[in-house]
């Protein structure tokens, strides 16, 4: 017997007026409908929640949420998604990103044959990533192989860790999935699930992964943080700390090289 799965698509909007039709369109374009679309404006001021509407307005079968709050960043928008949420599963999709057609329908079969399992995610166009199978925490301690747009998991493990950090303003999300990861059984499926609206890179170009500085302490947050909550070593936290600075480097030069390439 199946196990029911029923999922709400959490979408953070801020100033998305240029992409959050496309998106919204990538939820609606699925072979296999979610149960929810819950979107949260996070402070816009342009014509997004406009958009969003338009496009929303004529949807039948699906229960939409569209809440405004005053501008407090994507983790607290994400949190207040998730906390309103009625299904038994999560799926993230930021405003500037797409789903594949058959993302859900894909990720909803898994979880159907897969109960054991609390987090799943799928490749990213422009993200190549050779590995697929089982996550464990070790693995994911030396690379984030679950980008938020292709991520979908259990609602009660989400509460379980405390959802997103709101105190962090980078690498949030890569600390949710380690916290998670640390506990439970997640997995990395062999298809491409989202891809970005504007076929932005991952890192290098615009958006708040262009600052590498940034998202580099972002990433030894994670580690810290991990060390202070007892999930790792300490021999495991000075290991991962210098393999993250060596990234890092290499980063800043591939970074350069893609500058170069573009100008």
């Amino acid at each position: 017997m199946k196990n029911i799965v029923t999922i709400s698509a959490v979408v953070p909007i801020y100033n998305s007026q240029k992409t959050i039709a496309k998106c919204l369109e990538s939820i609606l374009s699925q072979t296999e409908n979610v149960n929810e679309i819950i979107i949260v404006d996070d402070g816009s001021v342009d014509r997004s929640v406009a958009i969003a509407n338009e496009v929303l307005k004529s949807v039948h079968g699906i229960m939409i949420v569209l809440v405004e709050q005053e501008n407090a960043g994507p983790s607290a928008a994400r949190n207040k998604g998730v906390s309103l949420a009625t299904s038994s599963h999560i799926a993230f999709l930021d405003s500037d990103d797409i789903w594949s057609p058959d993302h859900i329908r894909n990720v909803k079969e898994f979880f159907q044959e897969n109960d054991s399992f609390k987090i799943v995610a799928t490749k990213y166009l422009g993200a190549p990533i050779s590995y697929v199978g089982e996550i464990f925490l070790k693995k994911m301690l030396y690379k984030n192989y679950f980008l938020t747009p292709c991520v979908v998991l259990k609602k009660d493990v989400f509460f379980e860790v405390g959802g997103f950090n709101e105190e962090m303003s980078f690498a949030e999300d890569y600390f949710l999935w380690l916290s998670i990861i640390s506990n439970n059984r997640g997995y990395l499926l062999d298809y491409v699930g989202a891809a970005n609206v504007d076929d932005k890179k991952v890192f290098g170009q615009n958006g708040l992964s262009s600052n590498l500085r940034l998202m580099h302490e972002g990433v030894l947050q994670c580690y810290k943080n991990l060390y202070s909550n007892k999930l790792i070593n300490y021999k495991t936290y000075i290991k991962i700390i210098f393999f993250e600075k060596i990234k890092y480097l290499r980063r800043i030069i591939i970074s350069c090289v893609v500058k170069n390439e573009l100008s």
